[in-house]
């Protein structure tokens, strides 16, 4: 396996270098926690009358959150390397000897500072874009488990707490049950399933899947993207096929208004949480 190769499986995957760099300042809730503070500090309390613009912020700014900091990450990822403990330093025997390397190629008091300097960058180069790779691809998977974080909260501001599960095991695992597990158990044509997707491109199969989990329940399905991200993703034929499968796709107002106006298995945020779960609350309660 050559140097190249062997930094790839020490910085991607699971356990790879770039997931503990994300894990250790990148947490999911603790950056929805901020985005939370900043726009409640800046909207108020949530009602009917702002939830699409609540939501859409909060996704927003935290994404804005997200990339500064993952900036900032990557810029430093060398310092935290090294300052790391034994142990840690010891998961990537590669980085290791990289950066052994170059402090030995630094060290050399004959040689040129010139040369130095084109030898130690040309071996970071490699480090830099295989890491900043790692990070791109996280980007495009993260979206719709932060989302959850931001849901939830809007749930709980609109009176929801003790009307709703997160990742419940049904099937499969599903991103929001109401009411409970106990009535699903009990009598689940009562209950009611929200799935949480970025776009429909990156997890339409998934969508299938916890489809099948329900076992032929009515699935509301939220896309978080913005408009001009849905304007590729979000087609005719794709809301189309999701009304077959009794899925109702939930996007920003602005979506729903000027794409899909008549649809009506498309709802806006404002709809889905200020008339249809009201709706189908009454089912929950009776």
């Amino acid at each position: 396996m050559s140097i190249d190769e062997q930094l790839r499986k020490e910085i991607f995957g699971r356990s790879g270098f770039a997931s503990w760099l994300r894990a250790e300042k990148l947490s999911g809730k603790v950056l929805a926690e901020r985005a939370q503070k900043q726009i409640q500090e800046e909207l108020g309390s949530v009602n009917c009358e702002n939830v699409n613009e609540y939501l859409c912020r909060l996704l927003d700014f935290e994404y804005e959150i997200y990339l500064e900091l993952e900036r900032e990450i990557i810029d430093s990822a060398v310092e935290i390397f090294l300052k790391a403990d034994e142990q840690r330093r010891g998961k990537y025997p590669t980085l290791q000897q990289l950066f052994d390397e170059l402090q030995r190629l630094l060290e050399q008091r004959d040689s040129e500072t010139r040369e130095t300097l084109i030898a130690v960058s040309k071996r970071l180069s490699q480090f830099y874009k295989l890491l900043m790779e790692s990070f791109a691809q996280s980007r495009k998977t993260r979206a719709g488990g932060s989302a959850q974080y931001h849901v939830e909260f809007i749930l709980n501001q609109l009176g929801y707490q003790d009307l709703f599960e997160c990742q419940c095991t049904l099937n499969g695992t599903v991103d929001f049950l109401f009411p409970s597990f106990a009535m699903w158990q009990t009598d689940r044509r009562r209950c009611t399933v929200l799935s949480i997707k970025r776009t429909l491109r990156e997890r339409h199969k998934q969508v299938f899947e916890e489809l099948l989990a329900t076992r032929g329940l009515t699935v509301y399905l939220m896309s978080t993207q913005t408009e001009s991200e849905a304007r590729k993703d979000i087609t005719a034929e794709k809301v189309q096929r999701l009304n077959e499968q009794n899925v109702y796709l939930v996007v920003r107002d602005a979506i729903k208004q000027k794409r899909f106006p008549e649809e009506t298995s498309v709802l806006g945020f404002t709809d889905f949480f200020c008339k249809e779960l009201p709706r189908l609350k009454k089912n929950w309660e009776d």
